[in-house]
């Protein structure tokens, strides 16, 4: 049973909430009359460390892949110096990984090759 893209970003924010970091869920989807209001590819999960550093957190359930706005906005972040990370499911069990371990994502398929 996969896991869900809703239990994944749950998971994500408590356990960095848990480490200390303050974040918020960026809800970009259209709904009834409302329009999404941001750019494409900004991170679900938005917030900073307990040391005021910027952290994003893009969330992938299996068989999801980035798009080329999130790859762009994922590495932006990475490069000003901020922490981002890619919440998707291995094995069954929710996991982070750290942008800056762009290698280990070509096996997960979230990245095209």
């Amino acid at each position: 049973m996969n896991i869900t893209a809703s239990e994944l970003t749950k998971w994500a924010k408590k356990s960095l909430e848990y480490m200390g970091c303050r974040l918020n869920r960026v809800n970009n989807i259209p709904y009834g009359k409302r329009k999404g209001t941001i750019q494409k590819g900004w991170p679900d999960l938005q917030g900073y460390t307990k040391t005021g550093q910027y952290l994003g957190v893009e969330v992938k359930t299996i068989g999801d892949r980035l798009s080329p706005e999130q790859v762009d906005r994922l590495e932006d972040i990475f490069l000003c110096g901020g922490i981002a990370y890619i919440c998707t499911d291995k094995d069954n069990q929710p996991v982070l990984i750290e942008w800056s371990k762009m290698k280990s994502l070509q096996s997960t398929g979230i990245l095209k090759k």
